[in-house]
C-alpha cells in the first residue's frame, strides 16, 4: 500500500517547475445514468431523501430521479484528459447539486479510477463558487505539496430530486469539465493557474469561460 502525505505549511512558494493547464475536456451527459433506472436504487434513494427532508417539511419527487452519477461523469473526464502513461498526484472534485449515489465517497472512488491513485477530495455546498475554491486549493497544493500533476473536475448533474422550497438554478443537462495541471511537456503551450485567479470575479469568469459554461 502506498501512502502519500502532505504537510501543511504557512510558506507558499512557487512550484518547483513552471506549472500550467496542460489539457482540458468538456463533456455533456444528455442521458441519465444507468443506475437512475434501477428500481432498487430508486427505492433506496427515495427512502434516504425522505429521511433527510422530512424534518424540513419537504419530500422527494421520484419522477425527477433521472440524474447522473458524478462517479461515472468523473471517470469519463479522467479518460478524456489524462494522457496514457502519465499519473496524477492530486484530484479535486467540485460540484453543487447532490449526486444520485449519496452512499459512495465519490472523490475516493475517482482516486482509484485515476492513474496514480491521487490524493482526492471534494468541494461542495458553495454554489458556483465551488469551482473557484477548488482552483485556489489546486494552486495552493501546487506551491506547497511537491506535486507534479493535478486534476480539477467540475461536474453538475441536471436533476434535483426534491423541491428545495426556494428558487434554485439547475443546469439544463448534466455536464463536466476537467483541467489537467502540471509541468508542460516539450511543445506544449500552457496557461498558468494564476491567470484564472483574479480578484475581479468578472475577469475570472471571462478567463475561465470553460468553467462558467458548466456552471451555467
Amino acid at each position: 500500500m502506498m501512502i502519500r502525505t502532505f504537510s501543511y505549511t504557512n510558506t507558499v512558494d512557487a512550484p518547483s517547475a513552471p506549472w500550467g493547464i496542460r489539457r482540458t475536456a468538456r463533456l455533456a451527459f444528455p442521458e441519465p445514468a444507468a443506475l437512475a433506472g434501477d428500481p432498487v436504487h430508486a427505492e433506496r434513494l427515495e427512502r434516504y431523501l425522505t429521511d433527510l427532508l422530512n424534518p424540513y417539511g419537504l419530500s422527494p419527487t421520484p419522477a425527477k430521479q433521472d440524474g447522473h452519477s458524478y462517479g461515472e461523469m468523473g471517470a469519463a473526464l479522467i479518460r478524456a484528459t489524462v494522457p496514457a502513461g502519465e499519473s496524477v498526484d492530486l484530484l479535486v472534485l467540485a460540484y453543487s447539486i447532490p449526486d444520485i449515489t449519496p452512499g459512495r465517497a465519490t472523490a475516493a472512488h475517482l482516486s482509484h479510477a485515476c492513474p496514480g491513485t491521487p490524493l482526492a477530495f471534494a468541494v461542495t455546498d458553495q454554489g458556483g463558487a465551488g469551482a473557484i475554491t477548488a482552483l485556489r486549493l489546486v494552486d495552493a497544493y501546487a506551491r506547497s505539496g511537491g506535486l507534479r500533476r493535478a486534476l480539477l473536475l467540475v461536474v453538475e448533474q441536471h436533476s434535483l430530486p426534491y423541491d428545495p422550497g426556494l428558487p434554485v438554478t439547475v443546469p439544463a443537462e448534466s455536464r463536466g469539465v476537467a483541467l489537467l495541471f502540471g509541468e508542460p511537456l516539450s511543445g506544449e503551450r500552457v496557461a498558468e493557474p494564476a491567470e484564472l485567479l483574479s480578484a475581479d470575479p468578472g475577469a475570472w469568469w471571462e478567463r475561465a469561460g470553460v468553467l462558467a459554461e458548466v456552471l451555467g
